[in-house]
């Protein structure tokens, strides 16, 4: 009831001041769970898409929550492309945090500077919105607004950066490494390790003092890329959803369980998981969109293309040719590989026989000791070829080495191309069914790596088998002679 000579609120104030306490409402359970915040901010940053929630972001949002509550301080995502991954660790999980600790600060690498400031542009999108100024009052520096930084007044800051980057003298509460490495980098073993060096390097002492929380978001490109390095190194949780279900490996929180069962099927429907697969190929789809940096029964390679043969159909006066790929760190890093292939001829099937493989970390004395021992075996009618290295080194390599071999046919092969270019003859005639394996006790070593390669932990015995292949297969007649036992 309304006292006399008092005047009713009008209708629209009294709609209005219910929509406003509506909203403070909202906003206040948004800064208590990230879900709601999304759900919020979204239409700040995606205008013109709807959002399209999915289980597996609300695993995610509580393992971020996590982080925030400091129950997780290391942590691991991989899940495929175009499933919010980025929008939601790097974006959205920043600006939730920033509404109750605007002091907190962030340091966020990517493997391109594009991707960092991309994401800081988002951030910064949300937090000087209208919204989030009504409800959350952040307040950013002038003095210190930029792409790659920006400040707030209570102490924070945001800094994107790319991987190898500058902007890295600050301490920060959180690490986001998103996207350390794209495809291109991650086949390149010196692009990969430099990648990992540097956040082994420079990032992980950041932040030490303050107890900083490390997240690290990706698809897997490689066995050894920057999750496999983590995962090694341990102390991270880690949270693992393919596109497609695999009940042998899959993560507990998993909400699926038929095999093959899509991830996010609103967003990603068969046919576009099917177009993706295609485009990808085995590789790109085991390591993008399965979390698998190799694929089940082998990418390149497959397994299943090497008969295993009891003895070599290739008799003693057979073309033959031992490929090198030589290392130098005992104990530990590259490996050393000589892969001898014999050519039995272009009648017999399979043709073309991988008949022994030495492969060890040895240092340099013992790989001329290796590399002499395997030549005196193989006999004089078996070439001796090594990858020549580029620059000066390779050179010094090759000449002490040829050397070491007098008597013997030794000589530097060129390298041209990049590994996969190179072992795409050998890989031709494999999957045509020309190239068996004799059998032997390093079969399954040397087979693992086929299957793996190009995103194997290692690839000596590859790059062997590539040289000694594409020297036997396209070079000229070795000498034959027969004087040692073929074993």
């Amino acid at each position: 009831m309304i006292a006399a000579g008092t005047r009713a609120p009008a209708p629209s104030t009294a709609r209005q001041r219910a929509v406003e306490e509506f909203e403070a409402i909202e906003a206040e359970l948004a800064r208590r769970s990230l879900r709601r915040f999304v759900g919020l901010a979204w239409p700040i940053v995606e205008p013109n898409a709807p959002l399209k929630w999915n289980w597996h972001l609300d695993v995610l949002c509580s393992r971020l929550e996590a982080v925030t509550r400091h129950e997780v301080n290391d942590l691991i995502v991989n899940i495929p492309p175009g499933c919010m991954k980025s929008l939601l660790v790097s974006v959205f999980w920043p600006a939730w945090e920033w509404a109750t600790d605007p002091a907190l600060r962030y340091l966020c690498a990517s493997y391109g500077q594009h991707l960092s400031t991309r994401d800081n542009l988002k951030v910064r999108d949300i937090v000087t919105s209208p919204w989030y100024q009504k409800h959350y009052r952040l307040g950013l520096r002038g003095d210190q607004n930029a792409k790659t930084r920006f400040d707030t007044y209570a102490g924070g800051w945001r800094i994107g950066t790319s991987i190898g980057g500058p902007g890295t003298g600050e301490h920060p509460h959180r690490k986001i490494v998103d996207d350390p490495h794209s495809e291109s980098q991650a086949r390149s073993d010196a692009e990969r390790e430099e990648a990992i060096r540097w956040v082994d390097g420079t990032l992980s002492t950041r932040g030490t003092a303050l107890g900083a929380a490390t997240v690290l978001v990706m698809q897997r490109l490689h066995q050894k890329d920057m999750t496999g390095h983590f995962l090694d190194r341990g102390g991270f949780e880690h949270v693992m959803f393919p596109m497609r279900f695999e009940p042998e490996r899959a993560d507990l929180r998993d909400k699926r369980k038929i095999a093959g069962e899509l991830l996010w099927p609103a967003l990603f429907p068969e046919v576009k998981v099917r177009d993706l697969e295609l485009r990808l190929n085995p590789y790109g789809a085991a390591g993008q969109l399965q979390q698998r940096p190799a694929p089940e029964g082998g990418g390149l390679f497959k397994r299943a293309w090497f008969p295993v043969l009891e003895v070599s159909p290739a008799g003693a006066a057979a073309r033959r040719c031992r490929g090198w790929d030589t290392a130098a760190t005992p104990g530990g890093g590259d490996w050393t590989a000589g892969v001898r292939i014999a050519d039995a001829g272009e009648k017999a099937s399979p043709r073309w026989i991988i008949e022994d493989v030495v492969r060890g970390q040895w240092g340099p004395a013992d790989v001329d000791k290796e590399m002499l021992g395997a030549a005196r075996r193989d006999g004089r009618g078996c070439r001796q070829r090594e990858e020549r290295e580029p620059g000066s080194a390779g050179v010094t390599v090759i000449a002490a080495h040829t050397r070491l071999l007098a008597g013997f046919d030794h000589k530097g092969a060129a390298i041209s191309g990049d590994k996969v270019v190179r072992a795409g003859p050998l890989r031709a005639q494999a999957e045509a069914g020309n190239v068996g394996l004799v059998r032997g006790p390093w079969n399954e070593a040397y087979l693992s790596e086929l299957e793996n390669f190009p995103n194997g932990e290692h690839d000596d015995q590859v790059d062997g088998s590539s040289c000694g292949f594409n020297d036997l297969a396209s070079g000229p007649q070795a000498i034959r002679m027969v004087d040692v036992a073929w074993g």
